[in-house]
């Protein structure tokens, strides 16, 4: 068995390796931390395989996501808690975790045996368990590439495929003394009234792993375009923006309302642009001129 403390956002986690699963991904080694670094746990996560018993029983299937090949299921546990069942792109059931109601404890199983899908199954576990346990600290686990200028964090959002990561792409082959922050999922957290954005182990296909904070300067929503066109949006749809890149639990009110206050802070406190555009560097251009802050922030 080992124990080991990750600090993601300024929040500590353990992670309790049990069985064969030895050691975390390469992604997670700039966020460990020593035992006498950790002030207060926000979660804890017990990882085993498929051999590990679980008290929880999965009851009522209230959730069923399917993205780019991967599915995830989740179970209204008889505890009041959660289940998740991750399966990989062959069908196959990755892993499984049983979690309380707010995320404090959670077990994981992991099911795969072959290393890519170890790694998949543990890495999504890791990254609920933390987002929705973080979420009421005033927490976001925001779907989204963060370019970083300036001293100041620049966020563009948008689905699956819209081109985020070859937009920001473009903000570093173009704009000088830019660089990537997290091309997938960045850590929002609201400190003293500013929202800072933080990198994280989960940076999708691009391997960008920083223990790195910045305030965030804008937020972009993108949207594939003939053209190339920027708007500033009204507090509504950057809202809706924000809500919709957000990781979130509309069925768990304690969770749910939140991220809504969170959310509500941010889009207050930043400014929130839509981009229609396309991928090339005329787009990037016309982002960085027009969500650019000239002073450092303070």
């Amino acid at each position: 068995m080992k124990v080991l403390y990750l600090k993601i956002a300024e929040l500590c986690l353990k992670v309790t390796l049990e069985s064969r699963i030895c050691r975390l991904p390469d992604n997670y080694t700039p966020f460990l931390i020593a035992e006498s670094e950790v002030d207060e746990l926000l979660s804890e996560i017990f990882v085993g395989d498929a051999c590990l018993v679980f008290e929880d029983v999965a009851e009522e299937l209230i959730a069923h996501f399917e993205d780019l090949g991967f599915v995830q299921e989740i179970y209204k546990s008889r505890s009041g808690g959660y289940v998740f069942q991750i399966y990989d792109t062959d069908g196959a059931l990755a892993a499984v975790m049983s979690s309380d109601a707010k995320f404090l404890c959670n077990k994981v199983a992991i099911v795969a045996r072959n290393e890519p899908s170890v790694i998949f199954g543990l890495n999504n576990m890791l990254m609920v368990a933390f987002a929705f346990s973080s979420a009421y600290r005033s927490v976001l686990t925001v779907h989204s590439s963060v370019v970083v200028k300036g001293g100041w964090g620049y966020m563009f959002l948008g689905r699956s495929g819209t081109g985020k990561s070859t937009h920001t792409s473009l903000w570093l082959k173009n704009i000088s003394n830019t660089s990537l922050l997290n091309d997938d999922n960045p850590v929002v957290r609201i400190v003293e009234g500013n929202a800072i954005v933080y990198g994280s182990p989960w940076s999708g296909k691009t391997p960008c792993y920083k223990q790195e904070k910045v305030k965030v300067g804008a937020c972009v929503m993108l949207e594939q375009k003939p053209y190339n066109r920027i708007s500033r949006q009204d507090v509504l749809r950057s809202f809706s923006a924000m809500m919709s890149s957000c990781s979130l639990m509309v069925w768990d009110s304690g969770s749910y309302d939140c991220l809504v206050e969170t959310i509500t802070l941010m889009v207050s406190s930043v400014p929130m642009f839509r981009l229609e555009c396309l991928p090339d560097e005329d787009a990037a251009m016309l982002s960085y001129k027009t969500i650019n802050r000239n002073e450092a922030p303070v």
